[in-house]
């Protein structure tokens, strides 16, 4: 039988019996082993600063003398006991935890445990806890693919994040299977680590990236990518067993000699704002790699595509004859970006957005799914209700007290709280200029002003300028967004 049940932390004592160490009598004895060996002091840290996992449950069991013994979760209830009373640790330490604690308010002095009554009943459970995936009936832990997927749905940084968006445009294209091998990821991250061989493949991002970024025609990359996921998949190829720079290096030059590797450049777009434009158009032609012929030759006036940087112009749209300037239709439906002015969310794909707070979650989601030029003067409402609250949030959490002002004195404040950061990067600092630029022309169409007037009906917004004004500032967005 089991119970919850809410204890002092102080009055939970720890295994003598855990699996962890040997045998063990003092309780002393037992915190001095579980910091040497089992990080501690590390989880301590997380807990001051994050609070405990609601995802972790303690379980405990009486002794004879009635103390509430822990059997599942030492770890946890040492650091606990340490955070509630940090001269109980070893003197060496005293000062680590007593640092933590007074710098903390997230440390709980009670927890609810589950209450066996026996250790035999709880074993059961701290089996399936411990012993690993156990034909399903245990904790089954991520592989590679599933981290990475985690942490860049997150944010955070992951060195695998480039080589899983690479291969995830493989999947697609049918160069590796779905459910690909583990080891294919790391090894395609190590070679894609390189700057060389990245520069190579005509990939402008880096290896932490969730994003694919080029400068070359994506018909080009397709051939070369295919070519290095056959090799990935070839248990007898060269590529699963390099592991050193001048061999990753030393393959970029193979796929240069072979003629595999990217000829043409072209300003930079990402691949995924290439992808989204091409499945949205279904009245062209299927697939990347179907060219006949020759490549044709990429207009060099194109404009870039960046994930920051306003998207009011077209991608690469036009190929050249090289005979007076007439042009043709590309033959193949990735090798031009289309229009971004074209695209039916005012949200780009690939913007990368982590919300917290579930109301503004909540309006973000509805302008992923609202097609703006049927619905224009809806997405304009609720573009206005976004903004308005994330800078509101954003000034409550950076300087710490909630504001009851008109929604252009609150964006005066935030933008000057951003302007004393001199640690922006510099599509950052651009898209802050163009905020600054919203916030001085009262006619802009994402101004309080004219946001405004549309929710009053005294004014129509216009679909174009709110998609190019909103890739304007998306940066700094999200660097809101990061902050609440």
């Amino acid at each position: 039988m089991v119970k919850p049940v809410t204890l002092n932390v102080l009055d939970i004592y720890l295994d003598q019996k855990n699996p962890r160490h040997a045998p063990l009598n003092a309780q002393s004895d037992i915190v001095e082993k579980l910091i040497q060996k089992e990080q501690v002091k590390q989880l301590a840290r997380d807990i001051a600063e994050n609070g405990v996992s609601p995802l972790e449950m303690t379980a405990v069991i009486k002794d004879e003398s009635g103390r509430f013994i822990v059997v599942e979760g030492n770890r946890r209830t040492c650091a606990l006991r340490l955070l509630n009373d940090p001269k109980s640790a070893p003197n060496t330490h005293v000062s680590y935890f007593t640092k933590l604690a007074k710098n903390s308010e997230k440390i709980p002095k009670k927890i609810t445990c589950q209450l066996f009554d026996s250790r035999e009943d709880a074993d059961i459970w701290i089996e399936r806890r411990h012993s690993g995936t156990q034909d399903g009936i245990g904790a089954k832990q991520w592989n590679s693919d599933q981290k990475t997927r985690f942490n860049t749905s997150r944010e955070k940084r992951d060195d695998n994040a480039l080589a899983s968006a690479i291969l995830d445009f493989a999947v697609l294209q049918g160069f590796v299977p779905e459910e690909r091998e583990d080891k294919i990821l790391t090894t395609a991250a190590r070679f894609l680590g390189n700057p060389f061989f990245r520069k190579t493949l005509g990939i402008i991002s880096s290896r932490s990236h969730a994003y694919v970024e080029l400068n070359v025609p994506l018909n080009e990359f397709a051939i070369v990518i295919e070519k290095f996921c056959k090799d990935l998949l070839d248990p007898k190829s060269e590529v699963t067993s390099r592991t050193k720079k001048v061999q990753w290096e030393a393959y970029a030059r193979t796929l240069i000699s072979l003629g595999l590797a990217p000829k043409n450049h072209v300003q930079s777009y990402l691949l995924s704002d290439v992808l989204n434009s091409s499945e949205s158009d279904s009245s062209e032609a299927e697939g990347v790699t179907q060219n006949q012929g020759e490549n044709p030759p990429i207009d060099s006036k194109a404009s870039p595509s960046s994930k920051f940087e306003s998207n009011s112009n077209d991608h690469a749209n036009d190929t050249s004859s090289g005979e007076g300037g007439k042009k043709e239709e590309s033959t193949t439906r990735h090798q031009n970006t289309k229009n971004p002015d074209k695209r039916k969310y005012i949200i780009p794909y690939g913007f990368s957005a982590s919300i917290k707070n579930p109301i503004l979650r909540r309006v973000y989601q509805e302008m992923t799914e609202i097609l703006i030029d049927d619905n224009t003067l809806a997405v304009s409402l609720l573009t206005r209700a976004f903004l308005e609250n994330l800078y509101s949030l954003f000034h409550e959490k950076e300087l710490g007290n909630q504001i009851k002002a008109q929604t252009h004195v609150v964006m005066n404040k935030v933008i000057t709280h951003i302007e004393k950061n001199t640690n922006l990067t510099k599509v950052e600092s651009q898209a802050l200029g163009a905020l600054k630029r919203v916030q001085c022309n009262h006619n802009n169409v994402l101004s309080p002003h004219t946001l405004g007037a549309n929710a009053h009906a005294s004014h129509y917004p216009n679909a174009t300028e709110l998609k190019r004004e909103w890739d304007n500032i998306s940066a700094i967005v999200e660097y809101m967004l990061k902050r609440i």
